[in-house]
């Protein structure tokens, strides 16, 4: 019964939130749906995947043995108390920051509130998940410890391992969870958040003028008033569109000046309204004089969303893990920033199975066969917790700068902590704390 409920809920929620991604590509991704990348179709078949994990997770559930389902519930009921303190604690600290912003930028603030952090969701989610994850762990498994629980299920002649498989199932879930969320829409709500509270407003209440360059295309939008991110589709008023020479990206060929420019979306094309051209002549050569055109249909492939977002060729974390994998094939950018995306596109990767990287350090941190507290060993793997942070900072700051391999730069922490959770298992195997294996290594014993 729950598993069909979490099927008929999925289902649902995957009809409302597919054709409404479809859609919002249709005003992101240039080109028609026919010719749009691989990277790009993969957004609406991720989201529908995440809509049945629930699913996924209750159909395994209804399989798992009478030990399993009870470690699983008691994970499950932990993690999601830490998810969910968490992220109040995050909400509530985000709001008393930018109450003020809302308060005078929004005609409803509550409502609107709602709305901004409902986008907001998988950004702070994708920030926290690793550390509930760990934090679950750490407070499941400390608990059971407690109370000997642990050591009665052990005695039923399971291991250590097979006793946490479920651990690992679960954390598997949403680490994959993690993961769709990092691919697109916690960068959609890093770009999202930016343009609703970085960017200041006009004295009418529109969006400020706007410089967009499409290196692909050699073209340059200056857009003096710009349509929302509300409703891309509006017209985008006093547009001057510099296009440049495909080769030599320096010189000028031709100036567009128009009252207004519409974004067709049936055939993505642009119309330009009351428009004056301006052909540029050789060097050395008087321009042509301007031509007027009252209506002026042309198939540039910029789309309303790219322009209006500002600064997304810069700001990495804005940039979905499709877009950066589309930035590094085309070779665009200078040396220092194609070494910065393409760092960031494999730290991504290995941030999805750092999730389980952190719960594999959790387990024999959190879980002791001897008559003394947890809370040792639970300090420890914080510890290290934070370290692995720091970790994330120091390598792929070294990849970017192109000192070590992209892919070597963002796997290390991952590697470095891996054999660390190993170690300690053994050693929780053996029946031995971390705090006295440390004490043996350095008075010299084996």
């Amino acid at each position: 019964m729950p598993a069909l409920i979490f099927l008929v809920l999925g289902a649902l929620l995957a009809m409302y939130l597919v054709p409404g991604e479809l859609a919002q590509m249709e005003w992101e991704v240039p080109g028609m749906p026919e010719t749009y990348p691989i990277e790009q179709l993969c957004r609406p078949i991720l989201l529908a995947l995440l809509c049945f994990i629930p699913f996924i997770g209750a159909v395994i559930y209804a399989f798992m043995g009478t030990m399993d389902r009870y470690m699983s519930r008691n994970f499950i009921s932990y993690f999601l108390m830490c998810t969910l303190i968490l992220l109040l604690i995050y909400i509530l600290a985000d709001f008393t920051d930018n109450m003020e912003r809302f308060r005078t930028r929004f005609e409803d603030p509550v409502t609107q509130a709602l709305a901004f952090y409902g986008s907001q969701l998988p950004m702070f989610l994708y920030q926290i998940l690793p550390y509930t994850l760990l934090m679950g762990t750490l407070w499941c498994l400390s608990k059971l410890s407690g109370t000997c629980e642990i050591t009665g299920m052990l005695q039923s002649g399971r291991s250590l391992l097979r006793l946490c498989m479920p651990i690992f199932f679960i954390s598997a879930l949403v680490s994959l969870v993690y993961g769709i969320f990092g691919f697109h829409w916690a960068p959609n709500g890093s770009l999202y958040r930016q343009m609703i509270l970085k960017q200041e407003r006009t004295a009418d209440g529109s969006a400020p003028s706007l410089v967009y360059r499409s290196d692909a295309s050699a073209r340059i939008w200056r857009v003096e008033k710009p349509a929302s991110m509300d409703n891309p589709g509006a017209p985008m008023r006093e547009v001057i569109i510099e296009q440049f020479d495909k080769k030599t990206r320096g010189k000028l060929l031709r100036q567009y000046a128009a009252d207004s420019a519409t974004w067709n979306k049936q055939d993505s094309t642009w119309t330009l309204h009351n428009v004056y051209i301006r052909d540029l002549a050789r060097a050395g050569e008087q321009p042509k004089d301007d031509t007027h055109h009252a209506q002026l249909v042309c198939d540039f492939a910029e789309k309303p969303f790219q322009i209006i977002s500002p600064g997304t060729s810069g700001r990495i974390d804005a940039m979905g893990t499709s877009a950066l994998y589309e930035y590094i094939a085309s070779g665009a950018g200078t040396r220092e920033d194609r070494f910065r995306k393409r760092t960031e596109w494999h730290v991504r990767i290995a941030r999805i199975f750092s999730c389980m990287v952190l719960v594999l350090l959790a387990i024999p941190s959190a879980i002791t066969f001897q008559r003394r507290g947890t809370m040792k060993g639970i300090g420890i793997a914080v510890l290290l917790a934070a370290f692995m942070l720091f970790l994330y900072r120091v390598f792929p700051s070294l990849g970017e700068a192109g000192i070590i391999q992209a892919w070597i730069s963002a796997w290390i922490p991952n590697i470095l902590y891996l054999g660390i959770s190993i170690y300690l298992f053994r050693q929780n195997l053996a029946h031995r704390t971390f705090r006295e294996w440390l004490k043996a290594k350095l008075s010299g014993k084996a």
